[in-house]
């Protein structure tokens, strides 16, 4: 075995998507430079060896591995379910646990001969081998909101999430609640777990010049600090629908709601959501202004008044990361990690009560010194967070998967530091 560990990150969920695995996948490439060339070499697995997207971004030990999933061969794995509800539910057992064959693509071959020791997958949906493994299950939400999921979704959500986690060496998570979630859900051992908060995605956060806030202003028709955001994707679990109720609650009590504008994809479910406002009559207190460039969102939070954030389920959530790094105050709710996560920096509420959220909308939009409390204290925060700090906290795991001796210094990284 060679003293340079060589490692291969999946870097397929990085290519040409928007989402938070995406930005992680990037923000850790972005970041490999941190890791000593002597010590680490890297191959990002993509599906074409045309990836000058990557290109730009990787450090000069880093290579591309073009991988055809579908040209790998099939092997049958067998594996013990646990018997969580669902998955007792879905296969018909009662015991505490089951075994269960799957057929997946099988990548040791190629792995092997491109000399590879150590496999990171920061997607839910791993390549399969033989070879020490990384997994990332991100969060359980299927398991606590299964109504947001087809039973398709469900059964293939607990069959592969379950597998990687009995097959991988080490199962980083974002936060200390999604551990204790997997411990208790699918007995995954703590020796085998790892709290690894990413940090904010890179991006320019320089405050925006007078000409970029004139032409923000005019393509969003908005004036500075005169609207709050809220950036998601539109899943049903992001909660949309919480705040069209909330501004209907603040507008039969005689107040205005403040103009809330919403970035992130456009998807089914925010049909639903205008549907909702239209019924309320809540409709000119929102715009939808679907996926924009980072530099746009990095300047609609500079210009916000604050960003509220009523998700129902998150292993973190980047827009904090992002409106507290950007020095906008935030509200949240007061689900998962999010407490944890903010740690004093967010105004909390509770996403399931209407009238909770409208509370929180109104002291947000209303007290001027408790947005300059929670920007303040969201600064703090977040500077706890730093990519260097990720990319070095995860050269420890690649050599703790790979079998190699730790320093005490680098038990000392994994087993401290900011944790959420």
């Amino acid at each position: 075995m060679s003293e340079q560990l060589h490692v291969a990150i999946d870097a397929r969920p990085a290519l040409g998507a928007a989402g938070g695995v995406a930005e992680i996948t990037r923000g850790l490439i972005n970041h490999l430079h941190h890791l000593p060339a002597d010590q680490f070499r890297f191959s990002l697995i993509v599906d074409s060896d045309a990836r000058d997207d990557l290109r730009a971004i990787m450090s000069d030990h880093c290579k591309l591995l073009p991988l055809n999933t579908s040209a790998l061969p099939i092997r049958e794995r067998a594996f013990r379910l646990a018997g969580t509800s669902l998955a007792q539910r879905i296969f018909k057992f009662q015991d505490e646990s089951a075994n269960l064959r799957i057929n997946l693509h099988d990548a040791t071959g190629l792995l092997r001969e491109a000399g590879v020791e150590v496999v990171h997958a920061l997607s839910q949906f791993a390549l399969d081998s033989d070879l020490p493994l990384l997994y990332h299950p991100h969060d359980l939400q299927h398991l606590h909101l299964p109504q947001f999921f087809s039973d398709g979704d469900l059964e293939q959500r607990e069959v592969i999430y379950q597998y990687f986690c009995s097959l991988a060496a080490v199962v980083p998570v974002a936060s200390r609640w999604i551990a204790e979630d997997l411990q208790r859900q699918y007995r995954v051992p703590a020796e085998k777990l790892a709290v690894i908060p990413f940090a904010p995605p890179a991006a320019d956060r320089t405050p925006p010049t007078p000409a970029e806030v004139r032409a923000l202003c005019d393509r969003f028709q908005v004036q500075p600090g005169g609207f709050l955001i809220y950036p998601a994707a539109g899943w049903e679990h992001k909660n949309h629908v919480g705040l069209v109720e909330a501004a209907a609650i603040l507008r039969a009590q005689g107040i205005e709601p403040p103009l809330m504008i919403f970035t992130g994809a456009l998807v089914p479910f925010s049909l639903r959501v205008l549907e909702r406002a239209a019924a309320l009559n809540v409709t000119d207190r929102f715009r939808w202004a679907g996926y924009i460039a980072q530099r746009d969102l990095i300047l609609l939070y500079h210009l916000a008044r604050g960003a509220v954030v009523p998700t129902k389920f998150e292993a973190a959530s980047a827009p904090i990361w992002e409106a507290f790094a950007t020095g906008c105050p935030v509200a949240c709710s007061n689900v998962t990690s999010l407490p944890s996560q903010t740690d004093g920096g967010a105004l909390l509420f509770d996403p399931n009560n209407s009238d909770d959220i409208a509370g929180a909308i109104f002291k947000l939009w209303s007290e001027a010194p408790l947005r300059d409390q929670l920007a303040a204290r969201g600064r703090e925060v977040v500077a706890q967070h730093t990519w260097e700090s990720v990319a070095r906290r995860f050269g420890v795991l690649y050599r703790k998967a790979a079998g190699r001796p730790l320093s005490a210094a680098d038990e000392a990284l994994i087993a401290t530091g900011p944790a959420v």
